[in-house]
C-alpha cells in the first residue's frame, strides 16, 4: 500500500547508482519488490548560478551556486562544497584566483525537484531509497534553456533481495538512457557504478577552448604540460592561503618556485621573452610569500631551539614574550601578503602564465624531440649545480650556501618535471637530503642572527644552541653536496 514516509537520516548512504533519463518516462512499479513503498512529498529547491559576464568560472570548470537560504556552494568538479560564513556576500575571496577582479553576476536559475520513494522490507527496515530528480535551468530573463532528469538508488549496503530487484527494475526501465551522462552501463555495472560520484545536476557550462597545443612529443608540448600541472597546484592552493590554512603559504611558494625552475631549466622550448616575463612576475609574488614564510620559520625555529636548550636555562616568561613578538611580525607579514593576493600584480602574473600555457609561443627548440631536449637541459643544469657545489664546499659564507641550496632545489624541480623522459631520478634522494640539511642549518643561522638583537640571558642561550645546530647541519649539508 502506498503511504507517506520520512526520508532517511544523515547516516544513510549517498546514492550508489544513477541513471540519466532523457525523457519523461515514469519510474517502474516498485511495489512487487518491497513490503511497503513510502512516498515523501516532492521537494523543490531553487538555486542561482553565479559567474562573470564572460563565463570565467564556467571556462575553468567551476560552478558557484547560491541557495534560497543565502548559502553558497562551489563545485570544482568533485561535487558541491559548502562555503562557510558566506551567507550574504558573494564569496569572491574563495574564487579570486579565477575571477581576478571581475565582478560576479547571476547567470542562471536552477530548479531541482526531487521525488523520493522509501522502500521497506518485511521486517520494517528501510532497505533502499529511489529518487527521481528533475533539474530545469534557464537564464534569469529568459525561458528554460536546459532540462535534465536522473534516477538515483541508495541502499543500506546489505545486498538484500529487495535492493537487487529494485536495481534490476530501474536498469531495465532506463536501459536506453544516455549512459554517457553519468549513469552506469546498460548491464548495471554495479562495481563501476559504485565508483562514480552521482551528482544530480547538469554539468557546468564550459566555454570552448581556444588554446594552441604544440605537437605531441615535442619540447614545447612537454614544457606546456608541465606548466599546466603546476598551474593547477597554484589554483588549488590559492584559496587555502586566503583562508590562512597551515602550510598553505609554503605550498604556494613552492609551486611558484617549481614553475620558475621549469621555465629556467627548459629554456628554448618556449619564447624567451614571454617565459622571462612570467618568471619575473611570479618571482615578485614569490618573494612576498617568502617574507611570510621566513617569519613563520623564525618563530618555529626559536620554539625548537628552546626545546633543545639545557633544562633550567630558558625563562618561560621571556620565551613567551620573544615568541609573541615574532608571532606579531608573522601576522603583519601575512596581512601584507593578503594584499598582494588581491593586487593587480598577482592577477597579471596569473594572466601571463595562462597566456603562456594557452598560446605556447615557440622558442628555438620548440620542435625538438622531447627526450634528447630534456637530457641536454638536465646535463647543463647538473654542470651548473657542480660549479655552485664546488664553491659551497670551500666556503663558510651563508650566501654561498644559500645559493647551493637554491641550485639543488632547482635541479630537483627540473628532474621532477622530467618524469619518465630522463633517467635521473636516482639523484632525487641525494638532492633532497642536501637541500634539507642546508635548509635546517640556514634556518638555525637566521634564528641566531635575530636573537643577537635581544639583550637578555634567554636569548643568549637560544643563540648558543642555534649556533651549534647551524654548524652541525651546514657541515652535514656540505658533505652531502660533495657527494652529488
Amino acid at each position: 500500500m502506498h503511504q507517506r514516509d520520512d526520508p532517511h537520516d544523515d547516516d544513510f548512504p549517498a546514492p550508489r547508482v544513477t541513471w540519466r533519463v532523457p525523457d519523461a518516462r515514469r519510474l517502474p512499479a516498485l511495489e512487487p519488490y518491497a513490503d511497503v513503498v513510502g512516498r515523501v512529498p516532492d521537494v523543490m529547491v531553487r538555486e542561482t548560478v553565479w559567474d562573470t559576464f564572460d563565463g570565467v568560472l564556467a571556462a575553468a570548470g567551476v560552478e558557484l551556486v547560491r541557495g534560497e537560504d543565502g548559502t553558497w556552494t562551489v563545485d570544482r568538479g568533485e561535487g558541491p562544497e559548502r562555503l562557510a560564513d558566506r551567507s550574504t556576500d558573494a564569496p569572491v575571496p574563495e574564487l579570486a584566483v579565477h575571477l581576478r577582479g571581475r565582478p560576479l553576476t547571476a547567470v542562471r536559475l536552477r530548479d531541482t525537484t526531487t521525488s523520493l520513494l522509501v522502500l521497506h522490507s518485511r521486517d520494517g527496515r528501510v532497505r533502499a531509497e529511489v529518487a527521481d530528480v528533475r533539474v530545469d535551468e534557464g537564464s534569469p530573463d529568459e525561458a528554460v534553456l536546459r532540462a535534465g532528469r536522473w534516477w538515483a538508488l541508495a541502499d543500506d549496503g546489505s545486498g538484500h533481495a529487495l535492493v537487487r530487484g529494485v536495481e534490476r527494475a530501474l536498469r531495465d526501465a532506463a536501459e536506453d538512457a544516455d549512459t554517457d551522462a553519468g549513469g552506469p552501463d546498460t548491464d548495471g555495472g554495479g562495481a563501476a557504478a559504485a565508483d562514480r560520484a552521482p551528482v544530480p545536476r547538469l554539468a557546468p557550462l564550459r566555454l570552448p577552448s581556444t588554446s594552441h597545443r604544440p605537437r605531441s612529443g615535442t619540447a614545447a608540448r612537454f614544457v606546456v604540460d608541465a606548466l599546466a600541472t603546476l598551474r593547477a597546484d597554484v589554483v588549488r592552493v590559492d584559496p587555502l592561503v586566503r583562508r590562512r590554512e597551515p602550510d598553505a603559504v609554503h605550498a604556494l611558494r613552492g609551486s611558484l618556485r617549481r614553475i620558475r625552475s621549469v621555465l629556467a631549466v627548459y629554456r628554448g622550448a618556449l619564447d624567451r621573452d614571454a617565459s622571462e616575463s612570467v618568471r619575473r612576475s611570479l618571482g615578485a609574488v614569490g618573494r612576498a610569500a617568502g617574507t611570510v614564510r621566513d617569519a613563520e620559520v623564525l618563530a618555529a625555529s626559536v620554539q625548537m631551539l628552546a626545546g633543545r636548550a639545557p633544562e633550567g636555562l630558558v625563562d618561560d616568561a621571556t620565551l613567551a614574550g620573544l615568541v609573541g613578538r615574532m608571532g606579531s611580525a608573522h601576522g603583519d607579514a601575512t596581512a601584507g601578503f593578503d594584499e598582494v593576493l588581491c593586487s593587480a600584480e598577482w592577477f597579471s602574473a596569473l594572466d601571463a602564465l595562462d597566456a603562456l600555457i594557452a598560446d605556447a609561443p615557440p622558442g628555438p627548440r620548440a620542435g625538438d624531440a622531447v627526450r634528447p631536449f630534456v637530457e641536454r637541459r638536465l646535463h647543463r643544469e647538473r654542470r651548473r649545480m657542480r660549479r655552485v657545489r664546488d664553491a659551497a664546499t670551500r666556503s663558510a659564507d651563508l650566501e654561498v650556501l644559500h645559493d647551493a641550496r637554491k641550485a639543488a632545489r632547482r635541479l630537483r624541480s627540473a628532474i621532477d618535471a622530467a618524469g619518465g623522459f630522463a633517467d635521473a631520478h636516482r639523484h632525487l634522494g641525494r638532492l633532497r637530503r642536501a637541500q634539507a640539511s642546508l635548509g635546517d642549518g640556514l634556518d638555525a643561522a637566521n634564528a641566531v642572527a635575530a636573537l643577537r638583537h635581544e639583550a637578555d640571558f634567554t636569548a643568549g642561550v637560544l643563540a648558543t644552541v642555534g649556533r651549534q645546530r647551524a654548524d652541525r647541519r651546514l657541515r652535514r649539508g656540505r658533505e652531502l653536496l660533495a657527494r652529488l
